[in-house]
């Protein structure tokens, strides 16, 4: 049974044995780091460049890849997307078990979110540092997978703070927070004061990144083509 499931995961047909262990994550990020510090480039470019090549330590999948690199790059691979279902599941399991009445989850949701915020951005600001994508369809499906997740991670700040014109319950987070991603804005729900107007303009400002990614990757397909 468990060979089945692996297989849904990984073709062993495509794997080949003794597959040696990656550099490490953390000195590979570092190297990035000397990499663009040692470019000609100089004012704002220079400065997110720099930024989002050190802020890429404070979070955990540089250590997932360190661990998971041992069995080379499918078992990193596979782990980065294990951890990027789990961060897609975790704000509508906090959403539906009324866990963000607790602080802690609720940093815990934002903290994420911000992770997937610095990874798109690295896509936008660090492609030519990082290697290319192995699978323009995996790509594609780790930015769905984002995508949906800082919605539902927007829903769940609504609903924790109060923020909208009537009380919601889980759905009806989930709905303005769809909505307001999508910007369609029906105006049956709006924002209720003015913290409510500055999440949604936070929200709507990560939205146009995802737009910029998939613009990106759709015209590096076509170029292929």
């Amino acid at each position: 049974m468990h060979k089945t499931l692996l297989k849904l995961f990984l073709n062993p047909a495509t794997a080949s044995g003794g597959e040696p262990r990656l550099a490490e994550a953390y000195a590979q990020q570092w190297k990035f780091l000397k990499k663009v510090w040692n470019e000609e480039n100089y004012g704002l470019e220079r400065l997110v460049r720099l930024f989002l090549c050190a802020i890429q330590f404070l979070y955990p999948v540089l250590l997932i890849r360190d661990i998971f690199g041992r069995w080379g790059s499918r078992g990193r691979r596979l782990a980065v997307e294990v951890y990027a279902v789990l961060k897609f599941f975790f704000p509508l399991a906090v959403l539906f078990t009324r866990g963000y009445q607790s602080p802690a989850v609720i940093f815990l949701v934002v903290y994420l979110m911000s992770d997937t915020l610095v990874h798109i951005l690295h896509l936008i600001f660090l492609a030519d540092v990082h290697s290319a994508a192995i699978s323009y369809r995996r790509s594609l499906v780790l930015i769905f997978l984002h995508y949906a997740e800082i919605a539902f991670g927007f829903a769940v700040i609504y609903r924790a703070y109060d923020l909208l014109s009537r009380p919601v319950d889980a759905i009806g987070a989930l709905y303005f927070s769809i909505v307001a991603t999508t910007t369609v804005g029906f105006g049956d729900i709006t924002a209720r004061d003015h913290a409510g107007q500055v999440v949604v303009m936070a929200q709507l400002m990560v939205c146009v990144l995802f737009v910029v990614i998939f613009i990106n990757y759709f015209s590096q397909k076509l170029n292929e083509k």
